[in-house]
């Protein structure tokens, strides 16, 4: 055989091969494109406000149950309240917590420090989340007449003077919420509240 003959017997097997590579790497790429996770709503950032003391009424927070007793979001959730802070949801959540977990943006920021200063036995995590609301989850153990602080903390110096504080919230019904009632509605008599 001369070199030529093999060349041709041989290009044909070489460009199929070529081919199916081209194609394989085709449909690798679009089913990673098909699956890729899908972008969510981009994440609400808090605002720089200036502030020499922070009060619970600039403070938002959402209060969740983890146990088992009904209506225990509903109750701290009410306190909160009554004492300032901007009750933003009320609702369940799965997450497994004894006494009362605190979640903010980072464990020193100041308005995870003045809800902590009003719970005797708060565990408190960091989550970096943008928007610096606080999360209060309240477990099964919490003592509703030992869990809270005598005297709580009322308000926070800020010694640099700017604190990052969640955008006016905008009421709008989730699931979770109190018989749909909207964000921070207060049950009404019948209602089952969280």
């Amino acid at each position: 055989m001369d070199s030529k003959r093999v060349m041709r017997s041989l290009s044909t097997p070489i460009t199929l091969v070529l081919l199916l590579s081209l194609l394989a790497g085709g449909v690798f790429w679009g089913y990673k494109a098909i699956t890729a996770k899908v972008p969510g709503p981009a994440l609400p950032v808090c605002e720089t406000v200036s502030l020499s003391v922070l009060e619970p009424s600039s403070v938002t927070v959402h209060v969740y149950n983890a146990g088992t007793r009904r209506g225990m979001a509903g109750r701290v959730a009410k306190k909160l309240g009554e004492s300032g802070f901007i009750v933003d949801k009320v609702g369940n959540t799965e997450a497994k917590v004894l006494t009362v977990l605190i979640i903010g943006a980072a464990v020193d920021n100041p308005e995870v420090q003045l809800i902590a200063g009003w719970f005797t036995e708060a565990k408190i995590e960091a989550d970096g989340r943008t928007d610096h609301t606080v999360e209060v989850i309240v477990g099964s153990s919490f003592d509703e007449k030992l869990g809270w602080v005598a005297e709580p903390v009322t308000s926070l110096e800020i010694p640099s003077g700017q604190v990052c504080l969640p955008p006016s919230p905008t009421p709008t019904p989730e699931e979770g919420d109190v018989e749909g009632k909207g964000e921070g509605t207060q049950p009404e008599p019948g209602d089952q509240p969280t």
